[in-house]
């Protein structure tokens, strides 16, 4: 594999490109990346145009990633992982209030990457891709986790069940939202914050 090159100027266009280190370099190509692939589908986004977005080389680009399908994953895993919370709040926050705030901060983000999203669920139909399949159901897994923890409850396979069903409703939520414009932003929000209290209380029988 090649090596990075060390100051892209010498690929011309240096009045835009600027030396980078290591770490610096590969948060600006997935930041570029992320960007891409929240307007367009996979297959409508070039390497070319993930290196100028970028302000980068193809050849950091693969130094970095190894394939424009590496780099895809890489996004796709990043927008999988749920909203931090605040630090002086983080491991402590739970209630019905903290599970609104978790919804909308997700929600922010989703309207912020439509095309990415929307790709992640429909992964859940047959014959889907498998590896961006895996990159989604990891991130629900953690889902699972966190809801249990927001809304302190009990961790047994029922609950989990109850969620996962959940978790399939939030879907069609957000296919609605994001790409029937049925259901607003709020809509969606004051619906899953809702039918998830009412699973915590059911639970909690």
């Amino acid at each position: 594999m090649a090596s990075p090159s060390t100051d892209d100027a010498a690929a011309g266009d240096a009045g835009r490109r600027i030396r980078l280190d290591a770490d610096d370099r590969r948060d600006q190509i997935l930041k570029g990346a992320r960007r891409l692939f929240a307007e367009r589908p996979y297959s409508g986004v070039s390497t070319t145009e993930l290196a100028a977005a970028a302000g980068t080389t193809r050849t950091n680009l693969h130094y970095y990633f190894g394939t424009k399908r590496g780099l895809y994953l890489e996004v796709l895993r990043e927008f999988g992982q749920l909203p931090a919370l605040p630090a002086e709040r983080a491991g402590r926050a739970t209630g019905p209030a903290e599970l609104a705030r978790l919804f909308a901060r997700w929600l922010d983000v989703l309207e912020q990457h439509p095309q990415t999203i929307m790709t992640m669920i429909g992964t859940t139909a047959p014959g889907s891709d498998p590896e961006v399949e895996a990159v989604f159901r990891d991130g629900l897994r953690a889902w699972e986790d966190r809801l249990i923890a927001v809304l302190e409850l009990r961790d047994d396979p029922s609950t989990r069940a109850m969620i996962r069903s959940f978790q399939g409703m939030v879907s069609a939520a957000i296919a609605e939202w994001l790409h029937g414009s049925s259901l607003t932003k709020a809509q969606v929000q004051a619906l899953l914050t809702r039918t998830l209290l009412c699973i915590a209380e059911d639970v909690a029988r």
